[in-house]
């Protein structure tokens, strides 16, 4: 069960898989490739609670660890997806201290949060002892903020500083479009590389974890640069069309 948190710990830069097809034969499939950790995408995915709760256990089963990324708000899906076996929720357009602690508090349990009790599926498919997994689960499951407006970036220092909250996510398209106002993305690009840059070094200089999303190899390694400590690589649209041109790369 602990091995999200074992992976952060490693000191290794994870690759993860971003997921928002909800057939459990493709997530099986994919989280065998090469990857550390894999997402289930609901904001932007296809993904239901039932879908939700086979691919996390198609995950495990892989032998990866869980994370979920909610709609915008939905605490009550941060719950369920905990309850379902998620060892990490990710939530996004955390603009504020108040949209911190919110979202802290319904990924872990009291003291330190208001999560309620009904970890019964998570507890079977970890095998968990249940008096182990109450003790623990809280310095196991991680709650990440994701950072993709000027308020949130205006309000880092107090999004970071929240009890419960154990680190970002920059989503950089979201992030280049408000802070250029143009709604076209640019991830990565001049008007927010600076401030992506900075927001990495405050995080990883307070203790707490640094991750991005990178549609490319390129971002990945540009986010491996700044110091992100889990880098997302591409997304469903982006494995199978590689994969399709791959094999149309042909002489006929």
């Amino acid at each position: 069960m602990n091995r999200l948190k074992e992976a952060f710990a490693s000191g290794k830069v994870l690759k993860t898989c971003w997921l928002g097809m909800r057939d459990p034969q493709y997530i099986a499939s994919m989280a065998r490739f090469d990857f550390d950790v894999a997402l289930l995408d609901v904001q932007h995915g296809y993904l239901d609670e039932s879908s939700i709760l086979a691919g996390i256990a198609e995950i495990v089963h892989a032998g990866k660890p869980p994370m979920v990324r909610i709609p915008v708000g939905r605490w009550d899906m941060a719950e369920r997806a905990m309850d379902f076996g998620a060892l990490s929720v990710v939530a996004p357009m955390i603009n504020n201290k108040a949209d911190a602690e919110r979202f802290a508090a319904s990924v872990k349990y009291p003291p330190n949060g208001s999560r309620s009790h009904g970890p019964a599926q998570a507890i079977a498919l970890y095998k968990a002892d249940p008096a182990e997994y109450m003790r623990t689960i809280n310095d196991n499951s991680f709650a990440i903020a994701m950072i993709e407006t000027r308020e949130a970036y205006d309000n880092l220092d107090e999004i970071i500083g929240v009890e419960g909250i154990d680190g970002i996510l920059i989503g950089p398209g979201d992030f280049s479009i408000s802070l250029a106002g143009d709604p076209v993305p640019d991830a990565y690009g001049a008007g927010s590389i600076e401030q992506i840059t900075d927001i990495a070094k405050r995080v990883n200089a307070i203790g707490k974890i640094a991750t991005a999303f990178a549609m490319t190899p390129e971002h990945a390694n540009l986010a491996h640069s700044l110091g992100f400590k889990l880098i997302t690589i591409g997304y469903d649209g982006t494995y199978l069309a590689k994969g399709a041109e791959y094999h149309l790369d042909l002489d006929f």
